[in-house]
C-alpha cells in the first residue's frame, strides 16, 4: 500500500505540470507566485484524498457493535489477555476512569492511551484493577488474535441473547476515524515510547480481510506520505515550498540538476531513518 501511496502523491506533484504545460515553465521564469503553492500540491491532496476515502467508507457502511454496558454477561479473552489478570466472565467498567462505550473500542483505549494504564474490572460483584505497562502494550499489539476480547453473548444456559446496536455513521465518526488514523500514523513514524517501534505496523494493530481494510491502510499510508511533506526539507513539500519561495522573492532560480541530488539524498536520509527506528 506504501508503494500505491507515494504513486498517489507523485501523481499529484505532476499534475499542475501536465495541465499547466508550456505555462508552468513561464511561471516559473517570471518567478510567479503561484508556483510555490503549486510545491504544496501533492501533500495537501494526500490529506484530502485520505479523509474523501475515510468518509467513504465511514458513510458507506452501518455500525453495528456492542455497547460495553450491554455486555451483561462479561467478556471473553485470548490467553495473552489472560496472562496478564483478564478473566473469561470479568466486565471491564473503565479504562483510567473513563467508562466506554463499545466493547470493541476496548483494545484500541488499552493500545492509544499514553503511558500506564488502569483498568477497572468487575467479576461476580467483586471490582478489581489491572495496570498495563507501555511494553505490556506492545505484546499484546504483537501477539493478539483478530479478536482478544468479545462478548459473551448468550447466559450460561445457552439464552437470552444480549443486545447488538446497530446505526448509520454520522460526521463524527468520519472525523473519529479520521483523528484514530492520524494518531497511528505518528506512532508509527514517530514512536513514543520507544517500545513502539516493535509495534510491527499497522496490519498488527487492525487484521485487513476486506476492501474496506485495505482502503484504511491506503488512507494511512498517504496521511503517512502527507506527514512526512511536511518536513522542511529539499524534496519534501514543505522544503520545496520553501525554496520555491527563496526564489521568486531573489528572481533568481537555483540549480536544478544540484536540487534534484540534494532533494533525493534528504529523502533516502530521512526513510533510511525511518527504517531503523521502526525495525
Amino acid at each position: 500500500m506504501i508503494i500505491i501511496a507515494i504513486t498517489i502523491y507523485i501523481l499529484l506533484n505532476l499534475t499542475p505540470k501536465w495541465i499547466l504545460k508550456e505555462r508552468y515553465n513561464q511561471l516559473e521564469n517570471s518567478f510567479n507566485w503561484t508556483i510555490p503553492f503549486i510545491k504544496l500540491t501533492g501533500f495537501v491532496f494526500c490529506f484530502i484524498l485520505a479523509f474523501l476515502l475515510i468518509f467513504g467508507i465511514t458513510k458507506s457502511t452501518k455500525d453495528s457493535y456492542i455497547e460495553n454496558k450491554n455486555a451483561i454477561y462479561g467478556l471473553a479473552f485470548n490467553n495473552k489477555m489472560k496472562e496478564f489478570g483478564f478473566q473469561d466472565s470479568m466486565k471491564i467498567k473503565s479504562i483510567n476512569g473513563q467508562e466506554i462505550e463499545r466493547v470493541t473500542d476496548i483494545l484500541k483505549r488499552i493500545i492509544i492511551e499514553n503511558g500506564d494504564i488502569e483498568v477497572s474490572v468487575e467479576k461476580n460483584g467483586i471490582q478489581d484493577k489491572i495496570v498495563l505497562s507501555d511494553s505490556d502494550k506492545v505484546i499484546l499489539m504483537q501477539n493478539h488474535s483478530a479478536n482478544p476480547i468479545v462478548p459473551i453473548m448468550l447466559d450460561s444456559n445457552g439464552e437470552n441473547e444480549i443486545i447488538q446496536t446497530e446505526k448509520s455513521f454520522g460526521f463524527s465518526d468520519v472525523f473519529e476515524r479520521f483523528s484514530t488514523i492520524w494518531k497511528q500514523a505518528l506512532i508509527l513514524i514517530n514512536p513514543n515510547p520507544s517500545a513502539y517501534k516493535n509495534i510491527g505496523g499497522f496490519v498488527s494493530i487492525s487484521k485487513i480481510n476486506n476492501i474496506r481494510g485495505y482502503l484504511l491502510v491506503l488512507s494511512l499510508n498517504l496521511i503517512i506520505i502527507g506527514m512526512l511533506n511536511l518536513l522542511p526539507l529539499p524534496g519534501f513539500s514543505i522544503g520545496n515550498f520553501v525554496i520555491s519561495t527563496i526564489e521568486t522573492l531573489r528572481k533568481k532560480l537555483y540549480n536544478k540538476k544540484r536540487k534534484r541530488v540534494i532533494g533525493w539524498i534528504s529523502i533516502f536520509l530521512v526513510v533510511g531513518i525511518l527504517i531503523i527506528r521502526l525495525t
